[in-house]
């Protein structure tokens, strides 16, 4: 194995777009409705309080009399519904709309994320993870769009641990320790941190044997040919494989 390729295959992931625009429309009907139950309430009120007043020998005087064959404070109770629906979608908007900002944080250049977000997160959903995290081995290098490349120059057969969705690219340097073990499936762009005694079925464990950070000379590892260099930021991994115990 070339263990110097180790970032050579771009992984697919879908992109993730909010279209706000179902709440946006729908967030508005429960306070319309309210408005207009007011609204009616209160006109059926105020004919009521302005029809003709009962005969002189009436017994009782009404203080609301019918409209339009309308049971009696049939005004009242509307608007008192209107004014309660409009309440009611006045907090559920508030309350939807505190939801819908309150967003997970933005990835940024410099953040880690960890082996179980990068596999199954999409682009634009991916939480960050403090860097000094055993589990957070990708470290975001850059971000690109519009099929620009990874900061060696590449994006398919980049040296980085690249996720795609076509329109957006993140291009990830590993973020790994010396002398621990990492997994790596055959012709899979993605590692996880592993023991390095565990069996690891058909994937394949290795280890490094060295991190060098601000420089890009391969020689600095003992076997040149199994390090992956990243100009952004400029770092040098050893890759070595671990022997299977027999």
């Amino acid at each position: 194995m070339f263990i110097g390729q180790i970032g050579s295959t771009a992984i697919l992931a879908a992109g993730d777009s909010a279209d706000s625009s179902g709440f946006s429309a729908g967030s508005l009907l429960i306070p319309a409705a309210g408005v207009v139950l007011l609204i009616v309430g209160l006109v059926l009120r105020n004919r009521s309080k302005t029809a003709p007043a009962a005969s002189a020998d009436s017994d009782k005087i009404p203080t609301e009399a019918p409209t339009s064959g309308l049971p009696k404070h049939t005004g009242t109770i509307v608007a008192v519904a209107g004014v309660l629906v409009l309440a009611l979608g006045l907090v559920a908007g508030l309350t939807k709309s505190g939801t819908i900002t309150t967003k997970d944080p933005e990835l940024a250049v410099g953040n880690c994320v960890t082996a179980t977000d990068y596999r199954g997160a999409q682009i634009g959903k991916i939480k960050p993870t403090a860097c000094e995290d055993n589990a957070a081995v990708y470290e975001l290098a850059a971000s690109v769009k519009n099929g620009a490349t990874c900061p060696d120059g590449k994006l398919r057969d980049a040296g980085y641990f690249v996720l795609t969705n076509g329109n957006n690219s993140l291009c990830f340097a590993p973020n790994v320790k010396v002398g621990s073990c990492y997994s790596m499936q055959p012709d899979v762009n993605q590692i996880a941190p592993i023991d390095c005694a565990a069996k690891n079925g058909t994937a394949i464990t290795v280890q490094i044997g060295g991190r060098f950070d601000g420089t890009t000379d391969t020689n600095q590892c003992a076997m040149p040919a199994g390090a992956t260099v990243t100009p952004q930021p400029a770092r040098v991994v050893c890759w070595q494989p671990v022997t299977p115990a027999s």
